[in-house]
């Protein structure tokens, strides 16, 4: 049998890898057939400035489009000059604040207050960073929109540019899995 102590630090470590991992969500128009797009190219050269040097980093700006471009490559879709798909990203940081409330001890009523008895509570508070990166697929005929794939994650730094590369793939990846519906590799 698991004791009280090791089921706590269970759960705690099952949060902190939960805090780790990419949130991943897609929109698309379900009238769009996206079975049949297979090349695509950069609507603009850059992203647009926001201000936060964070993310008008132009390193940054070039992990992710690499990363894009990657991705692509590797599932067929090609870069053309007369594209079937043009694309764009935007990058977004968003400061959140989390409340976690725990249930620290139990009271036991006593010899004299019988009914005595409760449960002690303790509420945490962090604030932490919220990276969001939004990559947007547009039909070059229409310039509609026709597919939207969205990541959040927690925002940390890292300490080498490797580790920053394999964090935005890893990002783009999740993203872009989900590209196009129904026909995940």
């Amino acid at each position: 049998m698991i004791s009280m102590a090791v089921r706590i630090l269970l759960l705690a470590a099952a949060g902190l890898c939960g805090c780790a991992t990419v949130q991943v969500s897609q929109d698309y128009d379900p009238q769009a057939d996206l079975s049949h797009y297979g090349t695509w190219r950069w609507r603009e050269p850059v992203q647009a400035r926001t201000g936060d040097l964070r993310i008008d980093n132009p390193l940054l700006d070039k992990r992710i489009r690499r990363a894009v471009e990657t991705h692509l490559a590797g599932r067929g879709i090609k870069i053309e000059q007369q594209p079937d798909l043009f694309l764009t990203y935007h990058l977004a940081i968003q400061q959140k604040i989390q409340g976690d409330t725990y249930y620290s001890t139990v009271g036991v009523g006593s010899y004299y207050n019988p009914w005595y008895g409760g449960f002690g509570t303790e509420t945490r508070i962090r604030q932490y960073e919220e990276g969001r990166l939004t990559i947007d697929f547009h039909a070059a005929d229409s310039g509609d929109l026709v597919w939207r794939g969205v990541g959040t994650y927690l925002l940390k730094t890292h300490k080498t540019p490797q580790e920053a590369t394999a964090a935005v793939q890893h990002t783009v990846d999740k993203i872009l899995f989900q590209f196009p519906p129904g026909l995940q590799p």
